[in-house]
């Protein structure tokens, strides 16, 4: 499903689009992903206690009711096929043909930067909390809220507005700073007022961060290959993932917060010094091109 929507945003918005409202575009699915994020541990202890505290029955009523949601959705928002002779079995040589590129190449190992540290993170903190979770449901509740708050906080108006006064490499430079920053505040305090403060400003970072070299990923394939540009942009996120369980459970002892934030800083410290040095690529602005909201508009 992800795939699908990176690809129709990226026939919404071409290669030759505005690249700010495509950032925008992709950053904005994640709100309601946060606030299911605040909202389904809740919604999941709540049935433990007043529905069932069976694990497959709740899994089945998760499956039922995702079954009635999605389907609608589905059949009656999203298009037609506009090609209807297009060949349902997948061109493996339009990736490698598209991996050639050095662009591509540094978006993707980019994304992976972020979203590996970060989902290793928040699967550690959420193990940590599950414990907690069931004798006081609360302060897990009201951390995902703030998060999933900061999420459509970024999204609707700081981004818009950070777009508007600094160029994209300046801005992932900025955005992987903090978000190193935040790592190693993590890294020092860990009282759950800490991650009030800390975690907000780790999710800020990150969102940025991958809206905007989702963005230029998408923009660095085309168009024409949308559908391989949305399989690239979730590859490299996968792959990420696919990392964490052998990082979280060999390089880094489980439940050790201290060395997974400074391997996390680390990297995102790298990233710092890839987008400085390789990221002069990431130029194209909007504003240039008449007919965009921009100085021309």
């Amino acid at each position: 499903m992800q795939m699908i929507i990176d690809a129709a945003i990226l026939n919404m918005e071409s290669e030759d689009g505005d690249y700010k409202k495509r950032t925008r575009l992709i950053t904005r699915i994640m709100i309601p992903q946060s606030i299911g994020y605040a909202l389904g541990p809740y919604c999941a202890l709540q049935m433990i206690f007043f529905v069932t505290p069976s694990l497959e029955i709740s899994q089945a009523l998760c499956a039922f009711l995702a079954v009635i949601t999605l389907l609608p959705v589905i059949w009656n928002y999203f298009p037609d096929n506009p090609n209807p002779n297009l060949s349902l079995v997948p061109d493996l040589s339009g990736y490698f043909e598209v991996l050639k590129s050095d662009n591509v190449k540094l978006y993707a190992l980019l994304l992976m930067m972020v979203t590996g540290p970060y989902t290793a993170y928040d699967s550690l903190l959420r193990n940590s909390m599950a414990s907690s979770a069931i004798r006081d449901p609360n302060n897990m509740h009201n951390l995902f809220l703030t998060l999933g708050l900061t999420t459509v906080f970024v999204n609707a108006v700081l981004l818009p507005k950070l777009q508007t006064i600094i160029s994209t490499q300046t801005l992932l430079s900025g955005s992987f700073s903090v978000l190193a920053g935040s790592y190693l505040y993590l890294a020092v305090f860990h009282d759950l007022i800490h991650l009030f403060i800390g975690m907000p400003v780790q999710v800020a970072a990150a969102t940025i961060c991958i809206g905007e070299l989702s963005s230029q990923l998408m923009g660095a394939i085309g168009k024409r290959k949308a559908g391989t540009a949305a399989s690239v942009l979730r590859m490299s996120q996968l792959a990420a993932t696919l990392l964490v369980p052998f990082v979280h459970g060999t390089l880094v002892p489980h439940h050790d917060v201290v060395s997974l934030c400074l391997m996390s800083a680390a990297l995102s410290g790298g990233a710092v010094m890839l987008v400085k040095k390789f990221g002069s690529s990431m130029v194209f602005s909007s504003e240039y091109l008449p007919g965009f909201s921009g100085k021309y508009e």
